[in-house]
């Protein structure tokens, strides 16, 4: 969800009907949309507050119809990418990835805890091909040990029912005059740096300056495709959603700097 100076990427995560009979993606359509109507015309409000507002909203929307203490219930990685009239802030709440580009290279903003905690995806399943009774056990182990370590003191933090998960979250400010490019991603866009570690996220930003957003996920899907099995590149599913969004300079308005790019809505994984 955007607006010309502001984007939320929401990545919904949870066993479905698990705790909450809305499923999914509603959670993610609706927190999409409560942080952005929070955010939305108040540039002095953090986005560490926003979010808690948007998290807050929609548990109060639903929590008399659903069990949101279920392990179950919907959570959600989310990123948000501010341009303001002085700064660019970004925040990140698990892995979706926020990149800002600056004369000292990449800043990303990304919220790994979830792997220093619990380990990452491709060593969990490393060695294991897909629908092999072992790589659905290794996910099954890394997602037990995922659920009971998130949303606690000495855990990692996500979206879900509590909103003080917002103030967990990873944020940072650069100087407007700074920044040169900037994207937004959920990690099903990001597998060839964080992942795959085929390319730097210097590359990153000049393959998606190439070819777009739409090329670029189009590219990731190709390099995923030729590794059908996982045996190349350790994962836990051969497509994952992706969403992804970017900004660059525009040498013909520039006194507008940061002009929005393609805003891509999330594509089923298969």
């Amino acid at each position: 969800m955007a607006t010309p100076d502001l984007t939320i990427v929401v990545d919904g995560a949870g066993v479905p009907m698990g705790g909450c009979h809305h499923g999914v993606a509603w959670y993610a359509q609706q927190l999409g949309a409560r942080t952005l109507a929070a955010l939305a015309c108040r540039p002095t409000l953090s986005l560490s507050d926003g979010l808690y507002e948007g998290l807050a909203a929609v548990a109060a929307s639903h929590a008399d119809t659903c069990d949101l203490s279920d392990p179950g219930t919907p959570c959600a990685a989310v990123g948000i990418l501010r341009i303001g009239d002085e700064s660019v802030d970004t925040l990140a709440l698990s892995d979706v990835a926020v990149v800002v580009e600056t004369a000292a290279g990449p800043q990303v903003t990304c919220d790994l805890r979830i792997e220093e905690i619990s380990g990452t995806e491709p060593a969990a399943v490393a060695g294991l091909l897909f629908n092999t009774p072992e790589h659905k056990a290794a996910i099954a182990a890394l997602v037990a040990n995922q659920t009971r370590t998130r949303n606690r003191s000495d855990g990692w933090w996500v979206a879900a029912a509590n909103p003080e998960a917002a103030c967990h979250a990873v944020v940072n400010s650069y100087p407007r005059h700074e920044v040169r490019r900037m994207m937004i991603s959920s990690d099903g866009a990001t597998r060839p740096v964080d992942q795959m570690e085929l390319y730097s996220w210097a590359e990153y930003l000049d393959m998606l300056d190439k070819l777009g957003p739409d090329g670029l996920i189009a590219h990731v899907r190709e390099i995923e495709t030729s590794d059908p099995d996982g045996a190349r590149y350790p994962r836990t599913k051969r497509h994952d959603d992706a969403t992804l969004a970017m900004w660059c300079t525009s040498t013909s308005t520039p006194s507008r700097f940061p002009q929005p790019g393609a805003d891509l809505a999330a594509r089923p994984a298969t």
